[in-house]
């Protein structure tokens, strides 16, 4: 594959992953040229994994996807990589091992969790494996426990936003329906609406008050973002859009870049 090509593939990946949280395009200028290309690729790393894992709507797809991305990580744990993202990614030195066989066991257990804690605890080890990597791309803090957690909420929060109607059931954990008298396959109906705000409400609650120093980047940006579009879910109204969207999210992308860790392992670059 040509830089050229490379190039072409990140771009493409990045617009996808910009398109589902449109600050990541903010947030991408804040980070060092240098570096710039080893943050977009993780961004949208992230969301072709999270997409395989949790957002097919046939298993079939789901276990096809999954098993070629857990094969390509494999490749990545011992420097070999073919994807796009995975050939800016491979040579950072990161702990990729393992991250397959988490996201083959995440995307394969879509059975309904009791509570929150446990609908946590069933994403934790894909979490992570991931935010390891992550933690070694841009110098943050070890600090592994908080931050999986704060990625497990961030799918569960993109769950409840568009997988009410799937098998799963947006992950919603069983005893949020027997406080609210209902069945899992009334979830996406107006009778669920108070149940949709006080899950909200829990994941919202689940996440820090305040934004941590030290941590990675991308881990600031998902968890200002998500305890924005919770804190609306809660309160049962809609995210803001307008003009005034644009200046907010630079906003911010710059609060969460002055509390982040933004160094890049100086081997993350792209082979030819």
């Amino acid at each position: 594959m040509s830089p050229a090509s490379l190039d072409e593939g990140l771009r493409a990946a990045f617009a996808k992953a910009e398109a589902r949280e449109p600050i990541h395009r903010a947030a991408a200028g804040f980070v060092p040229m240098e570096s710039r290309i080893v943050f977009m690729a993780w961004v949208a790393l992230l969301e072709e994994l999270r997409e395989c894992a949790f957002e097919l709507s046939d298993p079939r797809v789901t276990a096809v996807k999954s098993g070629w991305w857990a094969e390509e990580l494999d490749g990545v744990a011992r420097g070999a990589a073919r994807h796009p993202l995975t050939r800016v990614l491979v040579r950072s030195g990161a702990p990729w091992a393992g991250i397959g066989d988490a996201l083959l066991a995440a995307a394969s257990d879509d059975a309904p969790a009791a509570d929150l804690e446990a609908t946590i605890v069933a994403l934790r080890p894909l979490a992570e494996a991931l935010v390891r990597v992550e933690a070694h791309l841009f110098g943050a803090e070890p600090d592994i426990e908080a931050q999986a957690r704060t990625l497990a909420v961030h799918w569960l929060r993109l769950r409840l936003e568009r997988g009410i109607e799937a098998s799963d059931r947006g992950r919603v954990p069983l005893m949020l329906f027997a406080r609210h008298g209902l069945r899992r396959d009334q979830l996406a109906g107006t009778e669920a609406e108070a149940l949709r705000r006080d899950w909200a409400r829990q994941l919202h609650d689940a996440l820090p008050a305040a934004l941590p120093q030290g941590w990675a980047y991308p881990r600031l940006i998902g968890l200002h973002t998500d305890r924005r579009a919770l804190r609306c879910a809660a309160e049962g109204r809609g995210a803001s859009r307008g003009i005034t969207t644009g200046f907010l999210e630079v906003w911010l992308a710059w609060r969460c870049a002055r509390n982040a860790a933004l160094r890049v392992h100086p081997s993350a670059t792209h082979t030819t």
